[in-house]
Parts: structure tokens; C-alpha cells; sequence
């Protein structure tokens, strides 16, 4: 395995291991104290995760990468599992749970691009660069989810940062509805042109804005400055997301810039 590979296999698996950490925990938080079998599911995951996350950030030969990696989907296979039973009883009303199914739905697709990517990373290849609209679709929706999520956790009497999260559920979704409409443009096999580049443009742009947003949100949280039951762990997920995000749109276009945020810093303590 070369260097390259090796950082790359580093990076994705310390970012998407405390993602999915993260993921446990929401849900662990969430549920009802009724429901005692998933909640010890969803505590068995944090420490799955947790370790393989311990586990990345000591020395390292390229054979226990590669067997971290191979946990890590195995791990995630399970947790997949355990959200897709939680939104179907949900659907009919048989689980206790205060998290919506669009917002495990999320937890979903960003479990299922972590198989993706490690796919190719437990055979010791390199990810190879997807089109930008493959990100767009992924994490534009997800950044409407966050943004929604927001307005739902705060307190009502945070006008002003109520209507900041709205007017960002309002923009995300508007940019989502392009991005599926230019995905059908790719079958003409054209598959870099004016009004994409623009758009791609204009998403690493607002999106640094969101990000500013939620690191704010992050530290006035943390200060219990702010009324509501947002945690300082879910803006902080959040905007290590769109930090991903942002670097994933820079490596796969050439209208974005590299971002120096790090996705893969260790999650804040509450």
C-alpha cells in the first residue's frame, strides 16, 4: 500500500467512524427508556465505534487498517440494520423514539456512502473521485435535514436564530431540487458544463456560511447561551459533515477551493 492510500484510508475511516459513533448516540439519546432492547443495541454500537475510532489513531501497520476498515463495515452493516427496523416501526407507530424517520432516513444515506467508499478501501484501492453530483445529492438533503433539525430544537423564543435556520432549510432544499435535475442532464454524457460549474460555486459558498453558522451554534451551546434542546455534539456533527462535504466538492470539481477544516478533529464534550 502506498502513502497516498494510507492517508486516504486514514482519513475516511477516523471521519466515518465517529460519524457513525455520533449516529449511535442520537439515537441512544432518543429513544424512549421503554425501549430497552434498542437502547442497549444503540450502546453496543457507541462502544464498536468508539474502539475502532480508539483504535485508528494509534501507529498502525497497513494490515490493521485494513482490518479496522473491515470491522468498521461490518459494525456499520449491523447499525444499518437496527435504524432501517426503528423507521419501519416508526411507520406504524410502534417504536418510542423523538427522532424523525427523514432524520434517521439521513443517518441512512451516510451510513450506506460509508460502505460505499470502504468498498473499495478493504481491498486496498484508492476511493476513485465521483462527480460532484453524487456529493450534492447526498449532502445538500442532509444539510436541509440539519437545518430543520435546528429549528426544531431550539426554543421558539430564538427568533433570529430560528428564521437564520430556515431561511437555510429554504436554500438547501432549493439547491437539492437542482441537483436532481442536473443529474438527469448527465445522460447526455456531458458531464462538466457552465451552469454546473456556477452551481457548484454557489453551494461552496453558502455552505461555508452554514458551517460558520453551526460552529456558532456549537460554542453558545456549549456557553448555554442558547435556549432549546440542541446539543453542542449535534452541531458539532453537523458541521464536521459539511466540512466532508466541502473537501469531497473540492476534490471532485475545479470551481471549489480545499478547505482547511478537518472533518476527522475529535468530537466535543459536553
Amino acid at each position: 500500500m502506498n502513502r497516498s492510500f494510507q492517508e486516504e484510508a486514514l482519513f475516511e475511516t477516523q471521519f466515518w467512524m465517529q460519524v457513525l459513533g455520533d449516529h449511535s448516540r442520537f439515537i441512544h439519546d432518543s429513544l424512549a427508556p421503554s425501549e430497552k432492547e434498542r437502547i442497549t443495541k444503540s450502546q453496543q454500537f457507541i462502544t464498536v465505534f468508539d474502539r475502532l475510532l480508539d483504535s485508528t489513531r494509534e501507529p498502525l501497520q497497513p494490515n490493521q487498517m485494513t482490518t479496522i476498515i473491515q470491522k468498521g463495515r461490518t459494525a456499520a452493516e449491523q447499525l444499518r440494520k437496527l435504524k432501517l427496523d426503528i423507521i419501519k416501526n416508526q411507520l406504524v407507530g410502534k417504536v418510542k423514539i423523538s427522532l424523525s424517520p427523514s432524520f434517521i432516513n439521513h443517518m441512512v444515506n451516510e451510513l450506506e456512502e460509508w460502505l460505499r467508499v470502504s468498498s473499495f478501501l478493504v481491498e486496498g484501492k484508492n476511493v476513485p473521485y465521483t462527480h460532484a453530483l453524487h456529493h450534492h445529492l447526498i449532502w445538500l438533503l442532509d444539510a436541509a435535514g440539519h437545518a430543520g433539525g435546528i429549528v426544531s430544537n431550539l426554543d421558539r423564543v430564538e427568533k433570529e436564530l430560528i428564521q437564520k435556520s430556515e431561511k437555510f432549510v429554504k436554500e438547501w432544499e432549493e439547491f437539492y431540487l437542482k441537483a436532481v435535475e442536473m443529474v438527469g442532464f448527465l445522460r447526455t454524457s456531458q458531464y462538466e458544463f457552465p451552469a454546473l460549474s456556477r452551481f457548484n460555486n454557489d453551494v461552496e459558498i453558502e455552505m461555508k456560511i452554514f458551517k460558520g453558522f453551526l460552529e456558532e451554534l456549537e460554542e453558545m451551546e456549549l456557553n448555554k447561551e442558547i435556549l432549546g434542546v440542541l446539543t453542542p455534539l449535534m452541531a458539532d456533527h453537523m458541521a464536521r459533515e459539511e466540512c466532508y462535504y466541502l473537501i469531497k466538492l473540492a476534490q471532485a470539481t475545479k470551481e471549489t477551493n480545499p478547505h482547511n477544516c478537518d472533518p476527522t478533529k475529535p468530537r466535543v464534550q459536553e
